[in-house]
């Protein structure tokens, strides 16, 4: 399994709407609902802002933050989605944590950063930030400053052995 069919179903998940098609970014085509909580929800303007224990769930998986902000342009579509604290998307195969997470379509890219870990079974990798291209698959760890990228595999040898 290469390294972008590993990682790009967890984070095309990262951030999707139920409203515009164009933001549904799910890579599996999902047709189940999507349902958010939080403990306050705000809508003003082109902006709708979920904080307090945010949990977003579709099918098995899982986003949760603190606060989820949603940027709308002025016909409807989202421009920016940002998850902010303690940001943690789970699908029960993958696992991505990080700080902040943004969703940008005009750039068409998905950014997650500050101590970033993704996990599949065993295997992990870490990194400052990840960025992902939506619409070319190309994703680019990048370490913190000092810090080297990390990634722990296992062999199916190695499992034998255990």
């Amino acid at each position: 399994m290469t390294l972008k069919q590993w990682i790009s179903p967890a984070l095309l998940f990262v951030f999707f709407m139920t409203t515009s098609a164009q933001a549904q970014l799910i890579s599996n085509d999902s047709k189940e609902p999507v349902d958010i909580t939080g403990d306050t929800a705000e809508f003003q303007d082109n902006v709708a802002v979920w904080t307090g224990n945010v949990r977003v769930v579709q099918g098995e998986a899982i986003l949760t933050t603190k606060r989820l902000e949603a940027q709308l342009s002025e016909d409807g579509q989202f421009e920016t989605i940002t998850a902010i604290g303690l940001v943690r998307y789970s699908n029960g195969k993958e696992a991505i944590t990080g700080e902040r997470a943004v969703f940008n379509d005009v750039a068409r890219t998905i950014t997650i950063t500050e101590n970033v870990i993704v996990t599949q079974g065993k295997q992990v990798m870490s990194a400052g930030k990840i960025t992902y291209w939506v619409d070319t698959g190309k994703i680019l760890f990048t370490p913190e400053a000092g810090k080297r990228i990390r990634g722990l595999f296992f062999t199916g040898e190695q499992d034998e052995q255990i």
